[in-house]
């Protein structure tokens, strides 16, 4: 299809949906699946955790330990970290591997805190106006904060799309419109951990994903137990994944889709009654008896690729539901569950496994998020307030032990691309994470996909293709995945720096080249000052002090306040402008590892 007939297509497009007053079909409602049946009342807890403000011990005056051994708490360690009176989980299981036993914490400074925690909250970088303004009222009043915006909302659904692999090639797309807001509602307060994993277990984004019983529980004890089943958990678990298949879907306005169907083995020859001798084909033992047989009724029909009676997951009634929600439950029940569940949360904080090394942390956070009803809010709150979170990532370290010195991570490649253009005032695309091919929409040439690509988050050009820039560019850096195969990636080589330096010199144009748009010299100059004013000692320190504080979020520091100085020093002798000195230090400030790593 040639430009003009798709520019004629598209308009076509809209003057339907603008005419046929449609109301049987809205794109911004298409969630449909087994998350809309929980989480709608009020939240589990309050949100108002405690231990956000923990005021921290000096370290135990004994020799502390060396790096050849691991800490020893002996009965005088016990009795002073129990003195302490620590509210924050995290920083009473850290007690006893740090203080008690004479090592101290490497604190953080508030610019740095700041920085970290929008970065981790709300998935991008704040300006030192933004982190002055928001990181107020003491530590634990601006992480609630934070947790409560729909920033720290969409963040964790992008983060869900990573962990389930979101493809609209595979699931319906109907399911991961459900899976996102089960999502939303989990990170809202609204259902706790072991009814999500239920609803998951079933849930069409893992039963239509992967084909095979056993690839689904071995999806599902990786998801949950962080771990492979065993070769009898996995044999016996798939008894109970046995009645799924993976079928198509001919929705009235979207077309035909992928989704999950239900099956009736177990079942006597005419399919009306139980089997009892095959019933056991269905049926978990190892957990306790758990049978799970179906009998097709007025719902099924003939599938005529399988010869055999399905019947489409989105009849199911809610105690059915309830029914094929059994290996979520049951894994709910292990304490690795939980003891996983909580590891996630400090490995995505900290970027490093601290339960291994420090286990008195984990199993503070296990009973903590009990204790909280399974409000995994409550894990999330823990984890950023505490010392482990709250170290800083610079400096020498007076030992290996890795909890005495902060985390030290790698930007997603949409924090990086979206934080760039915000601090420059850049306008960008972007990508959806629950639309990972748009271009399968697009191309079924149905009024209906077209509108729900119009009300996603991708954009569409005036001609009704997609724009890909942003995506193109976030993939190549390991980011908006297609979820087909693999997932997000996180890589430094020189592909990936040739990407990134490429980017930045088209945000900050160092040469000034008349054909690159660039951002708006405002943005890179202080207020009042002219892009033509010569530029001295004095005006350089004024705009790298602007440059620093709206592109690193920060100060700068007196040897980087020097260094500009010099720098417009020689400016100076060549009579250079403030535009041509301020393109070039953008570039040197976007192009540094502070803007890669956090």
């Amino acid at each position: 299809m040639n430009r003009l007939l798709t520019r004629v297509f598209t308009t076509l497009m809209t003057l339907a949906v603008a005419c046929s007053g449609d109301k049987g079909f809205d794109p911004e409602q298409l969630a449909v699946g087994p998350g809309g049946l929980v989480g709608n009342g009020d939240p589990l807890t309050p949100g108002d955790f405690a231990g956000g403000d923990d005021v921290l011990p000096a370290p135990r005056e004994v020799t502390p330990p060396d790096d050849t051994r691991p800490p020893d708490c002996d009965g005088a360690c016990v009795s002073y970290c129990n003195a302490t009176s620590l509210q924050n989980p995290v920083n009473r299981g850290l007690c006893r591997s740090l203080w008690g036993v004479g090592l101290s914490h490497q604190p953080i400074n508030h610019p740095e805190a700041c920085r970290r925690l929008f970065v981790d909250v709300l998935g991008r970088l704040p300006t030192a106006e933004e982190a002055d303004a928001t990181c107020t009222g003491g530590w634990g009043a601006t992480v609630k904060r934070l947790m409560d915006s729909q920033e720290f909302i969409f963040i964790n659904q992008r983060r869900a799309a990573d962990k389930f692999l979101y493809s609209n090639e595979v699931v319906n797309i109907q399911a991961i419109y459900d899976m996102d807001r089960l999502v939303e509602k989990l990170y809202r307060g609204k259902v706790p951990y072991d009814l999500f994993a239920a609803v998951v277990s079933a849930h069409p984004v893992l039963t239509r994903r992967h084909a095979d019983p056993g690839d689904k529980v071995e999806s599902l004890f990786r998801l949950f137990l962080g771990r492979p089943p065993f070769e009898h958990e996995k044999a016996d678990m798939a008894r109970i994944y046995r009645p799924w298949h993976s079928g198509y879907y001919d929705h009235p306005q979207l077309g035909r889709m992928p989704d999950a169907y239900l099956k009736f083995p177990c079942l006597t020859e005419d399919k009306k009654a139980v089997d009892p001798i095959r019933k056991g084909e269905c049926t978990s033992v190892l957990w306790g008896y758990h049978e799970l047989v179906f009998v097709p009724d007025l719902r099924a029909a003939t599938d005529r690729q399988l010869n055999q009676l399905t019947m489409w997951n989105g009849l199911l009634s809610p105690e059915e539901w309830a029914q094929v929600q059994l290996p979520g439950r049951v894994l709910a029940t292990e304490l690795a569950f939980w003891e996983r569940a909580v590891d996630d949360v400090l490995e995505l904080y900290l970027g490093y496994e601290l339960s291994p090394k420090v286990p008195e942390v984990r199993a503070e956070l296990v009973r903590w998020l009990l204790e909280h009803q399974g409000d995994i809010r409550s894990v999330h709150y823990a984890v950023l307030t505490s010392a482990a979170y709250l170290q800083s990532a610079y400096g020498d370290t007076a030992t290996s032990y890795r909890w005495t010195h902060g985390p030290m991570k790698q930007m997603d490649a949409e924090v990086w691309i979206d934080s760039m253009a915000r601090n420059t005032g850049y306008t960008t695309t972007g990508c959806d994470h629950r639309i990972s091919q748009p271009e399968l929409l697009l191309r079924s040439s149905s009024i209906a996909a077209y509108r729900v690509l119009q009300s996603s988050r991708w954009i569409l050009d005036e001609e009704g293709r997609i724009e890909q820039s942003y995506a193109n560019l976030a993939r190549t850096l390991g980011g908006c995945p297609e979820n087909i195969i693999g997932g997000r990636f996180r890589v430094v080589s020189i592909l990936t720096t040739g990407t990134q330096l490429a980017f930045v010199g088209d945000l900050c144009n160092p040469t000034m080249d008349a054909d690159v748009r660039g951002a708006a010299i405002e943005r890179l100059l202080p207020a009042g000052v002219e892009p033509g004013r010569a530029v001295d000692q004095e005006l350089a320190g004024q705009i790298a002090t602007h440059q620093y504080r709206e592109l690193l979020g920060r100060p700068p520091s007196a040897e980087e306040l020097t260094e500009a100085r010099e720098a417009g020093a020689q400016c100076a002798l060549d009579r250079c402008g403030a535009e041509q000195f301020a393109r070039p230090l953008c570039f040197a400030l976007l192009s540094s590892a502070e803007r890669l790593f956090y």
